[in-house]
């Protein structure tokens, strides 16, 4: 479809996906634990993209044995440190939190891709940098700026910052990715990715944290394999690759948006006021951002 094609319509599918996962992120708590959702997530993906993609692997592997490092590098960021930050903050702040948080992605990226590709970073992104930042200080300290001074922080909140660091390295990542399609190189990190979670569930089981799901536990799980994990993945990789790791990077600020209706519907959150700001700092950010790109393109 020509849709499939448009490199705007897969990023924001992804987006939308992603907030599907702090949906499903906040909803797993009691009902399954965080690094048992990372292995199933990422075993569950491997097997599905295994089968799809069981004619290109071999050929693939010749690619990236060569790139063992990076590839390695990338799926225990991205993948298996990525969403074990995240699941583990969803157990100690809400979804809308985690969506804007997360909303504030870009600035990663750029700070990421400036300390390792030496980007340019113009007055004008410095100050949308600050203002973002403003966001998510506005997020972890519930409103009150104050409450930084005493550092009491919502640890749900700092686990996110986190989980979004390791994100950004991978998005920059991508974009020395070796010219092998997107479907095999997601097979490749979802079997890393599968393998990097197991030490985490060997912790999580010896320490009596484990909770195996029931049925509810089951279909949040299949949201999260079929959605954030497969569908939003691709749909990311296919978007780096047509316009960039930072301008892709952008459509994360769709994340808070969507996270905050999905959260307010699904589970009867509450959107405060400090919320609001937030995001309209977060959007007067990613505009400075794309300020220069717009006067050179």
């Amino acid at each position: 479809m020509k849709f499939f094609s448009n490199a705007h319509f897969l990023l924001t599918l992804t987006s939308m996906f992603w907030a599907f996962n702090t949906i499903a992120g906040r909803a797993a708590v009691g009902e399954v634990s965080p690094l048992l959702i990372v292995s199933i997530r990422w075993f569950f993906v491997a097997f599905i993209l295994t089968f799809i993609c069981r004619k290109e692997l071999y050929s693939s592997w010749l690619i990236l044995s060569k790139r063992f490092k990076w590839l390695a590098f990338m799926s225990l960021a991205g993948f298996t440190g990525f969403n074990s930050s995240y699941y583990i903050a969803a157990h100690d702040t809400i979804a809308i939190n985690l969506g804007l948080v997360q909303g504030a992605m870009p600035a990663f990226i750029i700070i990421i891709a400036r300390v390792w590709l030496k980007d340019r970073i113009t007055m004008l992104q410095l100050f949308g940098l600050c203002l973002t930042f403003t966001a998510v200080l506005l997020v972890v300290s519930s409103g009150n700026i104050s409450k930084l001074y005493n550092l009491e922080l919502n640890k749900g909140d700092i686990i996110m910052i986190l989980a979004c660091s390791l994100y950004a390295v991978y998005a920059v990542g991508l974009r020395k990715k070796p010219k092998i399609g997107s479907l095999p190189l997601l097979t490749f990190f979802a079997y890393v990715a599968f393998l990097g979670s197991i030490p985490g569930l060997i912790y999580e089981a010896s320490t009596s944290n484990l909770i195996l799901p029931g049925y509810k536990g089951i279909v949040i799980l299949s949201v999260i394999v079929i959605f954030p994990s497969f569908l939003a993945q691709i749909f990311f990789m296919k978007g780096v690759e047509k316009i960039g790791p930072s301008r892709s990077g952008l459509y994360t600020n769709l994340v808070p948006i969507f996270s905050s209706f999905l959260a307010v519907f699904f589970l009867g959150e509450s959107f405060q006021s400090y919320h609001l700001i937030s995001l309209i700092l977060i959007f007067l950010g990613i505009y400075m951002f794309e300020y220069k790109k717009k006067l050179t393109a």
